[in-house]
């Protein structure tokens, strides 16, 4: 009888710590579980961040690498104008810059003769080296303070002139600046005065 109640006994306290046992897995389980979806999502997180960290520095980049290319082609531009401008005693449609604008300030497209204009990555002529995969296009247009614009038929009567430049680089980017430039004498070969520049774009 004895026996039977010690058996008993010994099988109650087997179950009560058997039951204690799981409960105490079960919650190791769900604190694994939590901590896992916890590491998961710092996981995501990192990857998105560092995915926007490197779309933004390429973005920069590209961004960059346009302004260069305007840049760019408002040097060649300069490099251009000097060669062409009249001088002040020429017929009035012809000096200063007179035969690069027209009355309505529209661009005189194309500039066939600027070099690089309009030449895309990797074709002759590009400027540019392959690696920046940038471009230019140039247009010339008379300043909007110059009295001929409105009353001598948009001829260049100051001998200033505004360049207007697009640089494009890689994936899109784009860049559109101004610069306003000078001839003090209108005689070929002379330096031209950078009076200002601004970016449009």
């Amino acid at each position: 009888m004895k026996f039977q109640q010690a058996a008993a006994g010994c099988s109650t306290l087997f179950l009560v710590r058997m039951g204690s046992r799981t409960r105490e897995r079960g919650s190791a389980m769900v604190v694994m579980m939590v901590v896992l979806v916890a590491l998961g999502t710092i996981a995501g997180l990192t990857v998105i961040s560092v995915q926007g960290g490197s779309a933004a520095a390429n973005t920069h980049r590209f961004s960059s690498m346009a302004l260069y290319a305007a840049e760019s082609g408002a040097a060649v531009a300069m490099q251009y104008l000097k060669a062409n401008v009249q001088p002040p005693t020429a017929p009035i449609d012809q000096r200063y810059f007179s035969a690069l604008v027209n009355n309505d300030n529209n661009p005189l497209l194309p500039l066939a003769d600027l070099p690089g204009n309009n030449i895309q990555p990797g074709v002759a002529g590009n400027l540019l080296s392959n690696d920046q995969q940038g471009w230019y296009e140039v247009t010339l247009l008379n300043n909007r303070t110059d009295p001929g614009l409105k009353v001598d038929f948009g001829n260049d009567t100051d001998g200033i002139i505004i360049i207007q430049v697009t640089g494009h680089g890689p994936n899109g980017a784009m860049k559109k600046l101004e610069w306003e430039v000078r001839s003090e004498s209108g005689i070929a070969g002379r330096p031209l005065v950078l009076l200002g520049w601004r970016e449009v774009l």
